[in-house]
């Protein structure tokens, strides 16, 4: 499905269509994948997927704001979505080298946040190089940046943080491809837990975009066992599990990672039954200042058998790590 937003005239003189085109789309499929080669694999993947119209990806909103001249496609941004009112990421922002310095950017920019604002979005999310040129054209659009990092977030809705991670109630449900925006924002949240993931390598809040690539690429080859979120009733994702193979340990030991939102540490023992059980070794970690994930564990038949000594630095300070078990 595509549009044609609004027409504009550049900086070079030359009118430009605006377009969103809204996957799957067959006929521009072949015009768009060009504009991503740029960042090659795993990042093309799910695009080419949610284009031709993958079963997998039909619960996601994936939008191609584009700029076209004539017959020629010169710049592209993606909006990732999910839910009636959006939370979204945006990325793969591109224009060819011959066609830079025209406003392109500027114009899909204003377009698809204006467009966003349309549909009652709510949040939008980014990941650039900190102070980079491009971070303050975000910035221009209203995305702020997170400490001293490129993660940027547009809060289109007022205390949109505070109440989409209020406490309610919450289930558990295995990961689809919607997720990929609402699991940014889950790990993007700025306090909560220092240790995240060891799978992941995430200390502190992060972006979770690529990472969210890596994830659907472990199930699809078995490297991830299994994955869980947990959902509240209107669906914001809260939680996140995830068991994985460790080849350092011939496989014989397992990694189990989890976190969940500081307002549903009550509920995290559901998302932690939802998991499939496994004849391995079951371990997980647990950093000092999370006592709450320790309690988690236990209730689900984990038991403390090591701690790491001063093992990561967190807010200047050596942290110990406890190591969880179950067999």
């Amino acid at each position: 499905m595509h549009q044609v937003l609004e027409t504009v005239t550049l900086k070079s003189g030359e009118a430009m269509d605006v377009l969103c085109v809204q996957a799957p789309d067959e006929a521009f499929k072949e015009g768009i994948l060009p504009l991503l080669h740029h960042k090659g694999e795993p990042w093309e993947w799910p695009m080419r997927q949610a284009l031709s119209g993958d079963e997998q990806f039909r619960r996601l909103a994936m939008r191609f704001y584009l700029g076209r001249i004539g017959d020629e496609l010169v710049g592209n941004i993606t909006l990732l979505e999910a839910l009636e009112r959006p939370v979204g990421i945006l990325q793969h922002v591109w224009t060819p080298p011959p066609h830079r310095r025209k406003g392109i950017c500027n114009a899909l920019m204003r377009a698809c946040t204006q467009h966003f604002q349309q549909r009652q979005g709510r949040a939008l999310y980014l990941g650039t190089g900190y102070q980079t040129p491009p971070y303050w054209i975000y910035h221009s659009f209203g995305f702020r940046g997170q400490g001293e990092t490129g993660l940027m977030r547009w809060f289109v809705e007022e205390g949109f943080e505070e109440r989409y991670f209020a406490p309610r109630q919450a289930r558990p449900r295995g990961v689809d491809w919607s997720d990929w925006a609402l699991l940014q924002a889950l790990f993007s949240v700025e306090h909560g837990w220092a240790l995240r993931s060891i799978e992941f390598q995430i200390y502190g809040f992060s972006g979770f975009e690529g990472e969210f690539v890596l994830l659907q690429k472990g199930l699809a080859s078995g490297k991830i066992i299994a994955a869980q979120v947990l959902e509240t009733q209107d669906g914001a994702l809260v939680g996140l599990a995830t068991i994985s193979k460790q080849p350092q340990w011939h496989f014989d030991t397992v990694l189990l990672d989890v976190f969940v939102n500081e307002g549903f540490f009550d509920q995290g023992e559901k998302l932690l039954r939802a998991l499939p059980q496994t004849d391995a070794k079951v371990q997980c970690f647990a950093g000092e200042e999370a006592p709450e994930k320790a309690k988690m564990l236990e209730a689900v038949g984990f038991q403390h058998e090591a701690t790491l000594k001063g093992q990561y630095v967190w807010e200047g300070q050596p942290r110990d790590v406890w190591v969880y078990a179950r067999t």
